[in-house]
């Protein structure tokens, strides 16, 4: 097996064990057994359990964002249900992890937590990249300072809204889609708002 598929076969059992645990909650000894290899080895990719979680969150990230892809062939307000389905599925798949990650904001940790940022940053770009295509959108999405600050926002809501979702139900999956649609286009018409408020001089 090449390095790369080495690798490959780590970071795919990664995603898979941290996936049904939290990853504080996870040791060493216990990532090398789910990926089939001696610890010393994974501690030749790998030379800390740390190096190990944020190879795997960037992963999940790739993962995610490849199933967020838009399909050009929709219209946006089609293209928003499925990426929001898609990321749902995603987060139904990983709960665990979901859960523990952000509810705890990386545990602690600066660099899980600067990676959960820069995770958040990408998260926005795809969506203001989204936003910009959907010319019949309830208000105007082009893009300023209101609207960015609107979109982080939003990102936070469903972080938020999800969390719930997942400790205490109460939702079904269209409730949920429906509400995370309507606080999406809320955050549009709350940019619209801002903007039209005169800047003091």
């Amino acid at each position: 097996m090449s390095t790369d598929e080495r690798r490959e076969q780590l970071l795919s059992a990664g995603v898979g064990l941290l996936g049904r645990r939290g990853h504080d909650e996870v040791s060493i000894e216990e990532i090398a057994e789910a990926a089939g290899v001696s610890k010393g080895l994974l501690y030749h990719y790998f030379p800390t359990k740390k190096d190990f979680v944020l190879a795997v969150l960037g992963r999940g990230q790739e993962e995610l964002a490849e199933r967020l892809r838009p399909d050009p062939g929709l219209d946006p307000a089609t293209q928003l249900d499925v990426s929001l389905d898609a990321f749902l599925d995603y987060v139904e798949e990983h709960a665990t992890a979901y859960a523990s990650i952000f509810r705890r904001g990386g545990g602690g940790d600066p660099e899980i937590a600067a990676a959960l940022d820069m995770a958040r940053a990408e998260q926005m770009e795809r969506m203001l990249a989204g936003l910009a295509g959907w010319h019949d959108a309830p208000a105007s999405t082009e893009r300023t300072p209101a609207l960015e600050a609107a979109v982080q926002g939003w990102t936070f809501f469903v972080e938020g809204a999800v969390l719930r979702q997942l400790e205490q139900g109460g939702l079904e999956r269209p409730q949920l889609r429906a509400l995370l649609r309507a606080a999406l286009v809320g955050a549009v018409y709350a940019a619209g708002a801002a903007r039209a408020v005169p800047a003091e001089r």
